[in-house]
């Protein structure tokens, strides 16, 4: 009988359909992966477990894989076992890495299992028990086949697993790259900081590095990573810093992808405001906030040097929280903020101006916490302001205010003046195409826009410019109007401020004294790149013994390794103006090389300049506070700062108040910019500028000559003696600087504006708005019409009158 048994063919192994591996290995593992890709509960509460297109290719092979894995079973050939096998050596290596990524939570989620949940976290373990398993049913149905499947030996699952590893290294190289580069840019050591940015910038990943910014833990799925993460984590603060040195950009300027399943690309808007009520603006736009309406109008005198400009801005909020505006303008060069208005219920408020810690207090009291109606405008750097406005109002809701700026205009020549005018540096709202700023200047003097911007006409003997012009183009340096001015040589005004005293201006030559070196300070950002041809034309135009060094700023945080060059020594380079446009990378650290820089121009004694061109470095790297101690010791170099592109600078920023630190307005030609700066440094070009003064009133001003004009000079003069007196590094004088601007209701570095919405809030705060009777002002086109129809209609009353008079005398 047993021979007869042993004679018979053997049957096939048919272990019929296994529930359980189709249950935890297809089903469990679909709902797993669809549950996770369109609600990001993992992703939000632990870890992202697919934070790549990548990844997610790999979570979705699984149950693909799985069941055809199942359905060779069900059938039982066992000739055709190879691809099957192979997709389950697959899936087991891709489960077990899974498995090990979800270890952390396997007690929660078996926890979880008493209350009905916790089966989706359990998902990577049961497909790996499923792969298993059938694992094992692959073979005992290849054991029915004459020749066992190669692909179903212990040889085969490791040659399916060494795939599987290959190709999960690949997807998590970038990430791994990136963790170990953050380790080492972290390190304690300058050389190691110098090596992790190198490295970084060659093999790093951008989504990796913005992740880390934001504080994600998205990158969980990188084992290798996750371990350096945990010997030594960095934090938000940390990373934001790296990426800025290996990119050149903030990390709020660029947000990192969503995540797989939503959408593959950046956004262009935050919908979170971290910096809401800060002192900086932040790197990017809010959703749904953007700028309705913008109005610029102005008078100027050109014979005066004088001009005030009005700038009414409309902000509108679409989205359903509410909103902070924050901008930061550039005002034209020697301008300051002499006016301040917010429209509440509509009604235009006046602003109240007081030392600079008391307005912010003031509005951080009201917006902040109170949430109500408040606009504060403080300076951010040498002829920068901060505005910032809350709250704007959710559901299309929208914020009206009013900046008032008194400028002095900017000498060409003897019979010629430039009017700029202020634009916005950096914002965190958008600006529609539709919406343009309408623009309108007028004068007693003949005027023409650069560029064709504006159209200009004249009516009598008012001249004006006027056009509407998108923000891109109202932010380039050409945007200006330049106007005739008479050959007056000195102009007076009353001081509305303090009576009984005139302000007087005259006209004066400035050259440096005893100028004996010049420190070029360049900027290697990576954003820099285009501009090293004029940079290079620009220099070979500096005198030949003229005593120059050229300070390199770089990335790597390294002050050793600032490039530093001395064109008359016997070991320069051949050609000085010569740049390697490889080190022109990342985001340098302007801070140090300022450092160096001082130090390199207080070598010898005199009246020293530094040259600093560069773009805006939107980030500290290193503390600034030993620069602003440099230059708070007396006669210090000056500084002349030329920023080659539009945005917000944080080293100008907190050198704020330091009268050496002087910002160079820009034309659209870079090189012609420093040669005329090189040739008025080196007394080859001559430089026009006002020198103003206060004295008591004289009838013999009036008889001089002097030609009177706005008293908006009085407010130059007060924002030039505020300056004087912090000049003077006395701190015990900061008080009288501080009394002076607010006396003449201007925001300096030590005072600010502020409107509040209420008389309470006010008085809470210990400040009181300024009387709507000593603000400048420029009446509305709607205003001056209805004055002239007054005025028309007053002139026919005395006429009717006048005839009804000579009728009546007629009678008798």
């Amino acid at each position: 009988m047993e021979e007869e048994r042993q004679d018979l063919p053997a049957r096939p192994y048919h272990p019929g359909p296994n529930r359980f591996t189709f249950f935890a290995g297809v089903i469990i593992t679909t709902i797993s992966i669809t549950v996770e890709a369109t609600t990001h509960i993992c992703a939000e509460v632990f870890f992202d477990p697919i934070p790549t297109i990548w990844h997610l290719l790999l979570v979705i092979f699984v149950p693909l894989a799985q069941f055809q894995v199942w359905f060779a079973i069900r059938k039982g050939a066992a000739d055709r076992l190879a691809l099957p096998a192979f997709l389950n050596a697959l899936t087991i290596g891709i489960s077990l890495f899974y498995s090990i990524v979800y270890l952390p939570l396997l007690p929660m989620a078996l926890l979880a299992l008493l209350f009905g949940v916790g089966l989706l976290p359990l998902a990577p373990f049961m497909s790996l028990l499923a792969s298993l398993i059938m694992r094992h049913q692959l073979r005992r149905v290849a054991a029915t086949a004459p020749r066992r499947s190669f692909a179903v030996k212990t040889t085969g699952l490791l040659a399916g697993l060494a795939l599987t590893v290959g190709f999960i290294g690949m997807i998590e190289l970038p990430a791994t790259a990136t963790t170990y580069g953050l380790y080492l840019a972290s390190a304690s050591t300058p050389e190691t900081r110098s090596d992790g940015i190198r490295l970084l910038q060659k093999y790093g990943s951008k989504d990796v590095l913005l992740r880390s910014c934001f504080n994600r833990t998205g990158w969980a799925t990188d084992l290798i990573g996750s371990a350096f993460s945990i010997k030594s984590p960095i934090t938000p603060a940390e990373a934001q810093k790296i990426y800025y040195r290996v990119t050149g950009e903030t990390f709020d300027a660029s947000i990192p992808p969503e995540r797989v399943g939503v959408k593959l690309t950046t956004r262009d808007t935050i919908s979170f405001d971290s910096n809401q009520g800060g002192t900086t603006v932040g790197g990017g736009k809010l959703e749904g906030l953007s700028l309705a309406s913008s109005k610029l109008d102005g008078k100027v005198d050109a014979d005066g040097g004088v001009g005030y400009m009005e700038w009414t801005l409309v902000f509108r909020n679409d989205s359903d929280v509410q909103r902070e505006a924050r901008t930061e303008v550039k005002l034209p060069p020697g301008g300051v903020v002499s006016r301040l208005t917010l429209w509440v219920n509509g009604e235009e408020r006046e602003a109240a101006f007081a030392g600079r810690s008391q307005v912010r207090a003031a509005y951080q009291q009201v917006a902040i916490q109170q949430r109500r109606d408040p606009v504060l405008v403080t300076t951010a750097g040498r002829d920068r302001v901060l505005v910032q406005c809350f709250p704007v109002p959710p559901n299309k809701g929208e914020m009206k205010i009013r900046l008032g700026i008194t400028l002095p205009l900017e000498l060409e020549d003897e019979t010629h003046a430039k009017l700029l005018l202020p634009h916005f540096v950096f914002r965190n709202f958008s600006i529609p195409d539709a919406v343009k700023h309408a623009v309108s200047i007028q004068g007693k003097s003949a005027m023409w826009p650069h560029n064709g911007l504006f159209l200009a006409s004249r009516q009598g003997d008012v001249f004006s410019v006027a056009g509407a012009i998108d923000d891109a183009r109202l932010s380039i340096s050409s945007s200006s109007v330049t106007l005739n001015q008479y050959d007056v040589e000195e102009t007076w005004s009353k001081d509305p401020f303090n009576p009984g005293f005139v302000i007087t201006q005259s006209v004066a030559e400035q050259s440096p004294v005893h100028l004996r070196r010049i420190v070029l300070v360049i900027d290697t950002s990576a954003t820099m790149v285009n501009q090293i041809p004029e940079i290079q034309g620009a220099m070979a135009s500096l005198p030949s013994d003229l005593d120059v060094k050229l300070v390199l700023a770089n990335a790597s945080g390294l002050v050793e390794s600032l490039t530093v060059i001395d064109p008359n020594s016997q070991n320069a380079d051949a050609n000085f103006t010569t740049f390697d446009s490889g080190k022109f990378n990342g985001g340098a650290d302007n801070a140090l090389a300022l450092l160096k820089a001082w130090e390199l121009a207080a070598q010898k004694p005199g009246n020293n300049a530094i040259v600093w061109i560069h773009s805006p470095q939107l980030l500290l790297l290193s503390p600034v506070d030993e620069l602003r101690q440099r230059w708070e010791r007396p006669y210090g170099p000056k500084l002349y700062s030329i920023q080659t592109r539009s945005g917000a600078d944080e080293i100008e920023r907190s050198l704020d108040g330091i009268d050496e630190v002087k910002s160079i307005s820009r034309s659209p030609s870079l090189q012609g910019d420093l040669e005329i700066l090189f040739g008025q440094l080196t007394g080859r070009f001559k430089k026009l500028e006002f020198v103003r003064s206060s004295k008591k009133f004289d009838k013999q001003i009036e008889m001089s000559g002097a030609v009177e004009t706005s008293d908006h000079l009085a407010r130059l003069w007060a924002n030039d003696e505020v300056a004087r007196i912090l000049a003077l590094r006395d701190k015990s004088l900061t008080d009288e600087a501080t009394t002076l601007a607010v006396r003449y209701q201007l925001v300096t570095p030590v005072s600010g504006a502020v409107v509040l919405e209420t008389a309470e809030q006010y008085r809470a705060s210990g400040l009181e708005p300024v009387d709507a009777g000593t603000v400048p002002t420029i009446p509305e086109p709607e205003m001056v019409a209805l004055l002239i129809v007054a005025g028309a209609f007053l002139i026919w009353l005395m006429y009717m009158k006048y005839r009804k008079q000579g009728r009546g005398s007629c009678t008798v």
